[in-house]
């Protein structure tokens, strides 16, 4: 068991280790932050989306029983 977490540990931290590094390389490259994430150059929001999340989010009605 625990040779297997060693190995787990050892994976994870280089993988980090490489992670690292492509971020650094990005943002010497001159890039942004935002398409580090690869967010949408804009603030909008996709409408359907946010009408779903808040209909499953919203008070029940119990009436209905």
């Amino acid at each position: 068991m625990a040779k297997v977490r060693n190995k787990t540990k050892q994976m994870l931290a280089q993988l980090a280790g490489a992670r690292g590094k492509a971020r650094a390389d990005h943002f010497a490259e001159g890039n942004t932050l935002s398409s580090w994430r690869g967010a949408a150059p804009t603030a909008t929001k996709d409408r359907k989306k946010e009408q779903s999340r808040r209909a499953c989010r919203g008070r029940v009605s119990y009436e209905g029983r």
